[in-house]
């Protein structure tokens, strides 16, 4: 497992500086779709560079910012969910030699759609959980651990909807089955993850004030953390693949 994982941040880390540049032009929408949600009249705050919403402020809106906010959070997820095929497309274009302007046309209605129902589905459950848990005392316990859970087994979704073409059901159904394969690489990038943008939180708290603060923490993992983070998913997916390590 040690060689397996060196050789996945080996390569992700190599990929990752060799297509920086068109990585970063390609994770600009990341930063859109979290401005959108800013912006949107929605009880939303920022923590570790993303957007969160206030479940128990939800009651204060009223029934046209509640539309609104429905509205930008389904065209947030859209963003988000071909931003993340975009930069996948990449990764793939450099293992099939295909062209990555032909791929991207496609891809909106192709891959980004499937990408989008699951997200869409995934952020259902979770937004249920939260009401059926709200003011619950075992909230704090419960709706975490069912997070973690849902995340874990929907993980590799995108690479398995856009490297294996997967169909919704069978994106799910491989994704299920490489993380119960593979747990200690979820487990791993999510610390990965975890650390680096919460040294990028710390660092920048320490050098900007707020509200500076949190708008560069957004940008930075939107553009540099992030991108690495979904090159990194998607070699670990690949590795089940013998002719593509």
């Amino acid at each position: 497992m040690d060689e397996e994982l060196s050789r996945v941040f080996k390569y992700s880390f190599d990929f990752y500086m060799k297509r920086l540049g068109l990585i970063i032009i390609f994770s600009v929408p990341f930063i859109i779709s979290s401005l959108l949600l800013i912006l949107v009249a929605a009880p939303t705050y920022l923590a570790l560079g993303s957007v969160f919403l206030r479940i128990g402020s939800i009651p204060e809106l009223s029934i046209f910012d509640l539309l609104i906010t429905v509205v930008v959070y389904v065209l947030s997820v859209f963003i988000i969910s071909d931003t993340i095929v975009n930069v996948n497309i990449i990764i793939r274009s450099k293992r099939t030699l295909t062209s990555i302007k032909s791929e991207i046309v496609t891809a909106l209605g192709k891959y980004a759609t499937r990408i989008f129902y699951i997200y869409t589905m995934m952020s259902l459950l979770l937004f249920i959980a939260q009401l059926l848990l709200y003011e619950n005392p075992l909230q704090t316990w419960l709706y975490p651990l069912f997070l973690i859970m849902i995340s874990f087994f929907l993980f590799f979704v995108p690479p398995a909807v856009v490297i294996d073409n997967s169909d919704t059901p069978t994106a799910i159904k491989r994704s299920v089955q490489m993380a119960i394969k593979n747990p200690t690489m979820v487990i791993i990038w999510a610390l990965v993850g975890l650390v680096s943008m919460s040294l990028v939180e710390q660092i920048t708290f320490f050098i900007l004030p707020s509200p500076f603060s949190g708008y560069f923490i957004l940008l930075v993992n939107s553009l540099i953390i992030l991108p690495f983070l979904i090159v990194l998913q998607t070699q670990m997916y690949m590795e089940k693949y013998p002719l593509a390590r």
